[in-house]
Order: C-alpha cells, then sequence, then structure tokens
C-alpha cells in the first residue's frame, strides 16, 4: 500500500476550507440583512450597540439563534416583536433554559433541534450570561435590601419573621457563597437532625434527647446555613439570628444567640472535631457596649466570643454585611457597568419576593 498522496490533498484541503468560508460569509450576510429588516420594522429587541464585552456576548448569541429561527417567526409584526423580545428576556437569563421555550413554541424540526442545541450549549457564551444575569441581580437585591433595612419609612414596619426571614432564605448568598440552607424557622431539635444527616450519622439508639437552653425553653433558629470544606471532611455551620431592622442587638439579643450556641456546645449529640460552629444575630444597629465587645483586639472585627471547639459568636450589622457582598462583587461589578438604580431593585423584589411582600413600596 502506497504513501497518501500529499499533493492532491492539499487542494482538496484548500476547497473545503473555501467552501466553509464561503458558507460562512453568506450566513454572515443573511444575518446582518434579516437584523436590519427587523431594525426598519421595529421588532428587533435591542436599541443601541452594545457598551460592555457581557452585552457584545449576549447579543451575538440572540442573533445567531434568532436568525436560525427566522423562518418560523409569526407573520404579524406585533407577534414578531413579542417572540423576539421573549427570545431576549430567556438569553439574557437563562440561555440553556432556552431550548424547550422554541421547541414548545415552534415545534422544531430534529436538524433544526441539534443545530440549536449545539449553539446554547456553547460552554463561553453560556457562561458569560449567566453570569451577567446572576451578577446583576445580586446587585439588584443588594440595593433593595439597602432600602428595606436603612430607609425610615420601610424598616419600621419590616417584619422580621414573616418579610425580611422569608425573602433571605432564598438568598442565602449574603452570607457567604458556599453556604447552602440546611434548616430555616426551625428549632434546636430539628438543627441536631440535619447536623447529623450531613455527618451520616445516626442518633444513639435510634432516639434523639430534646435539644434545650440552658433556661429549659425550646430554642427556634431562624437559618442554619452549611458547606463542606473542599478537598476535606470539614464542614462549617452557621446559625444566623435575624432581627427586625429596628431592633438593636443588645444584651439580650447577645445572651440568645449565646444560649443557642450553648445549647449545642453543651449537648454530646453534637460533638464532632470535624465542624465548626458560627453564630451571628444581625440587625441594623448595635448598642455600644456590644459594639465594644465586637471590636475587642484580641478578636476578629465583629466576633463578640470564641470558645474551645471551633466555635464563635459575631454581632453582624447589616452595613457590614452589605459592604463584604459588594466586595465580593466588585471585580464583575467594574465590568458589567451595572446601575442597581432604585426601579431595577424595585422590581427584582416584586418579581423574586412578591408574594413575601405584595404591598411593598419603596420609596425613591
Amino acid at each position: 500500500m502506497g504513501s497518501p498522496d500529499l499533493t492532491q490533498q492539499a487542494p482538496d484541503e484548500l476547497a473545503r476550507e473555501t467552501l466553509r468560508a464561503h458558507v460562512k460569509r453568506r450566513d454572515q450576510e443573511r444575518r446582518a440583512r434579516l437584523i436590519q429588516e427587523w431594525k426598519t420594522e421595529g421588532v428587533y429587541p435591542y436599541s443601541a450597540e452594545p457598551a460592555e464585552p457581557a452585552q457584545a456576548v449576549e447579543r451575538e448569541m440572540f442573533d445567531e439563534v434568532a436568525t436560525r429561527i427566522s423562518r418560523r417567526l409569526p407573520g404579524v409584526t406585533q407577534s414578531k416583536k413579542t417572540t423576539l423580545r421573549l427570545l431576549r428576556e430567556v438569553i439574557s437569563r437563562d440561555p440553556s433554559g432556552l431550548y424547550p421555550v422554541l421547541d414548545e413554541l415552534f415545534r422544531l424540526p430534529q436538524s433544526e433541534q441539534e443545530e440549536l442545541k449545539r449553539i446554547l450549549q456553547r460552554t463561553s457564551l453560556s457562561d458569560v450570561i449567566k453570569a451577567t444575569g446572576q451578577v446583576s441581580d445580586r446587585l439588584d437585591f443588594l440595593a433593595a435590601l439597602k432600602k428595606l433595612v436603612f430607609e425610615p419609612e420601610i424598616s419600621r414596619t419590616v417584619r422580621e419573621r414573616s418579610e425580611l426571614h422569608k425573602i433571605l432564605e432564598r438568598e442565602t448568598w449574603i452570607f457567604g457563597d458556599a453556604y447552602a440552607l440546611m434548616v430555616s424557622d426551625q428549632s434546636l431539635d430539628a438543627v441536631l437532625i440535619r447536623h447529623l444527616k450531613e455527618l451520616g450519622r445516626e442518633a444513639e439508639n435510634g432516639q434523639l434527647n430534646p435539644v434545650r437552653r440552658e433556661d429549659g425553653r425550646t430554642g427556634i433558629v431562624d437559618l442554619l446555613l452549611g458547606r463542606a470544606h473542599r478537598g476535606s471532611s470539614g464542614r462549617e455551620h452557621l446559625v444566623v439570628e435575624l432581627k427586625a431592622p429596628n431592633v438593636k442587638i443588645g444584651q439580650a439579643e447577645v445572651a440568645q444567640i449565646k444560649s443557642y450556641a450553648e445549647a449545642i456546645v453543651s449537648d454530646p449529640q453534637f460533638l464532632d472535631a470535624r465542624v465548626s460552629w458560627d453564630f451571628w444575630v444581625v440587625s441594623t444597629e448595635m448598642t455600644e457596649i456590644v459594639r465594644r465587645d465586637a471590636n475587642a483586639p484580641n478578636r476578629p472585627p465583629g466576633c463578640i466570643a470564641e470558645w474551645a471547639g471551633g466555635v464563635r459568636v459575631w454581632a453582624r450589622t447589616w452595613s457590614e454585611i452589605i459592604d463584604d457582598c459588594e466586595d465580593r462583587l466588585h471585580f464583575y461589578r467594574e465590568r458589567l457597568n451595572h446601575d442597581p438604580a432604585t426601579e431595577h431593585a424595585v422590581e427584582y423584589l416584586q418579581r423574586v419576593h412578591g408574594e413575601v411582600m405584595p404591598g411593598v413600596v419603596v420609596v425613591s
């Protein structure tokens, strides 16, 4: 068997490259022509050129998807405009969720289904768009949270348990990106059950002894969050006690969070060297005596007590927590050039948490 004819392969490869370039150029021309037609018709959902790299990525994906399905768009101008706007909204929020929407709307043939799947599964495009939407939403939420906890007209009416608590149990990233919600508004007994489950342990004799505070009362924990240490078997648990914005963190509030910590530390059912515990009491302000404890020179800022066995108790203000979040988002915010204006903050609250605070009015 002879060697391959390289002199014959080179022209063949060149011909294929030439054909691919021709097809690509024709495709780009068709796309540009369609987009110009939509702009003239007034149905194209973008009015200005992209100002940021993330916007350009989103626009690129929209243009490619929309022109691929152009033959299946409604003929009526208003319906076409609505459909293209829907495509833009889905792409800007979650590109991976677009495929089922398109399939439901247009009942695409197999060949077009496969082509759209290929486009929508481009990791770089999808991830950038998804990250853009998430960061923008988080900035909007922080702007809304500032109004909920700081503006007097609003903060004095915000109820801790039925409103603020319900919102924050779905926004646990604010306490740390790696944490996941384990327990919300349940007893210390429920905390113990979840703690043992995470460690793969069972209660002795299949029975749990009730967990009680020092005064014998059952504690109700607002939020229990948890995260695993990457590459090890260790875990961190975070217990968050929320106070209404108009309640200052004083001695009574500190005593309450310490009583939860003491109940867990003192109960042998919780003992496990692989787990560390942090307990936060959170509100808008704290009394001067608590502030002095929170700024003791021998402890991290905010830490008011540190016990053996990896247990720490903290007093945190919303301004500190929000500042920490904004620092974490600072890198992305600069590149997104996203301004969490009042109308975006209000829209986010109404869209995501409307059933919790249906009558929320944020004063600008």
